[in-house]
């Protein structure tokens, strides 16, 4: 007998209740219970991103929004139709069996040719294949097994994670939906607020353009064939359920769970693809728009004004955003009761340079989002500068030391090599003992600012009379503290401390002049 798991139904997606306590939920369930859960968990932040882009998905089908006014009363109702969403369920019911013989979900049937992998190759995290092995220590030749609901999340996040690079058929690997930039999507107090949040108005012409019938996969009669050149994305939804792999789950046991699978290339993204609405955007005189990526050694909070500001010739937010800027407007004019401060998470993961098939890292980053950065453009400015201040006491430290690491090279007369003081400048990690001092000082100033508003003498709004001076002291003591620490570790020599004494008085004096003072 063929195992079957309908995702409708069974208890699969993995909601953190009020109390913290963790439950699994059907699909039905889980969106129809949306505002008594407060948000999807899972160890793997990416899938987490993918549940949300198949729920999101799921609901775009059956709600739009058309128009921001559409979208609007269904903020009002505080929760998702329930007849409306098991009607749909009903009509595709079939469609959601994770082991269905002819339609498998997200996925394709048995491939006589196609060789055989442990089911870790779908989590990026886990060692198999040519995956780096980031946290996990199960190789090829100990698979592991994962119940039928595991298999499904992961299932989930491989279609949107896969990195190209690596032989296939009937093509060379190629890079997936979410694998190039970070992608950013807004936090509410519950799994609805998360959802509503994020639903942006879907028409004709919005996220982008549709190019004939738009069709979640599952609604297709026919699936696209994979094609060398790029497979026309025929619409928003069509992209929510992208399958980058040809991916077949082998079930086993009772209660079934799974061991083996089978994965291929499928679906190519054109070039260029469509832009993403949570993905942040820089334009490129060559090649275009390219999706903004995170810098293994720069976290995102650090470019939070460039993230905020609103869309310029080489430069677009995401376009959820703008989406949330409309809300905001909805807000401020009494037009709906909401919040004006949420939060948003950003989700990415980091290639080896020149080995793009190589996985180094993954990231999710949760952040404050006052609405008012995404329209006040003189509260964006004192943001920016706020940030401008930051950097600044990075630099600061950055010289002190390296006059430190010119005299443990070489002493006075005698110049020691540039190269040389960066490589020792380096290993000495300076940010990493910078920039996490002021992540926590940071959140706090990005609440606050908005707030410290006042009117000068001409009735113009000016931010930041009281909060940016704290700021710079606490810009001051991180920089102080991590010279500090990082010269606290070397070599205990007269002639080293010496060096360290000279090079912390000239760095405390700028630091008063440049950072205390500074203006």
């Amino acid at each position: 007998m063929q195992p079957r798991f309908n995702l409708i139904d069974e208890s699969w997606v993995p909601c953190v209740l009020p109390d913290n306590r963790v439950i699994h939920l059907g699909l039905l369930e889980t969106l129809v219970r949306a505002h008594e859960i407060r948000e999807i968990f899972h160890t793997s932040p990416l899938v987490v991103t993918a549940l949300h882009r198949l729920l999101l998905a799921i609901l775009h089908r059956n709600f739009g929004p058309e128009t921001l006014k559409d979208w609007q009363k269904l903020w009002y109702r505080g929760r998702f139709e329930e007849n409306q969403l098991k009607n749909y369920f009903a009509q595709w019911h079939d469609r959601f069996y994770l082991f269905h013989p002819e339609r498998p979900f997200y996925q394709v049937p048995e491939m006589p040719e196609a060789k055989t992998h442990p089911v870790q190759i779908l989590a990026l995290e886990a060692a198999a294949g040519h995956n780096t092995t980031l946290f996990d220590h199960n190789f090829d030749g100990r698979p592991l097994v994962f119940p039928a609901s595991q298999a499904a999340c992961y299932l989930l996040a491989r279609q949107s994670y896969s990195i190209r690079g690596g032989a296939s058929q009937p093509f060379n690997l190629h890079d997936s939906t979410l694998i190039k930039g970070y992608t950013v999507f807004i936090l509410g107090n519950n799994l609805w607020e998360n959802l509503m949040l994020n639903l942006v108005n879907y028409n004709q012409d919005r996220p982008f353009p549709h190019q004939g019938q738009d069709l979640p996969c599952w609604e297709m009669e026919h699936l696209p064939d994979p094609d060398k050149f790029g497979n026309i994305v025929s619409g928003y939804l069509f992209y929510l359920t992208w399958q980058s792999r040809r991916i077949h789950l082998i079930p086993e046991g009772e209660p079934v769970q799974v061991r083996f699978c089978q994965i291929q290339q499928n679906l190519k993204l054109p070039d260029p693809s469509p832009l993403d609405p949570f993905k942040t955007y820089t334009r490129d005189e060559k090649r275009g728009w390219e999706a903004k990526r995170l810098q293994p050694e720069r976290a995102v909070w650090r470019d939070c004004h460039a993230l905020f500001q609103k869309a310029q010739n080489s430069y677009r937010r995401p376009g959820v955003f703008d989406w949330a800027a409309r809300i905001e407007t909805l807000r401020k004019t009494g037009k709906i009761e909401a919040l004006k401060n949420y939060r948003f998470m950003v989700t990415g993961v980091v290639t080896e340079p020149g080995k793009a098939a190589n996985l180094i890292l993954w990231r999710q980053e949760r952040l404050p989002l006052p609405l008012a950065y995404l329209e006040d453009i003189d509260l964006l400015d004192k943001l920016q500068e706020a940030l401008a201040l930051a950097e600044k006491g990075h630099d600061l430290m950055r010289t002190a030391l390296r006059q430190v690491a010119q005299e443990v090279l070489s002493p006075p007369p005698r110049t020691p090599d540039r190269n040389e003081v960066g490589r020792l400048l380096q290993s000495w990690a300076p940010g990493r003992h910078y920039w996490p001092r002021l992540e926590l000082p940071f959140r706090r100033l990005l609440m606050e600012l908005p707030e410290d508003r006042k009117e000068d003498e001409e009735g113009e709004t000016v931010y930041g009379s009281r909060r940016l001076p704290e700021w710079r002291r606490e810009v001051a003591d991180a920089a102080l503290q991590s010279f500090q620490e990082v010269a606290g570790g070397l070599e205990r020599s007269v002639r080293l401390l010496k060096a360290v004494a000279q090079a912390q008085g000239i760095f405390h004096a700028r630091v008063i002049k440049e950072l205390i003072n500074w203006r």
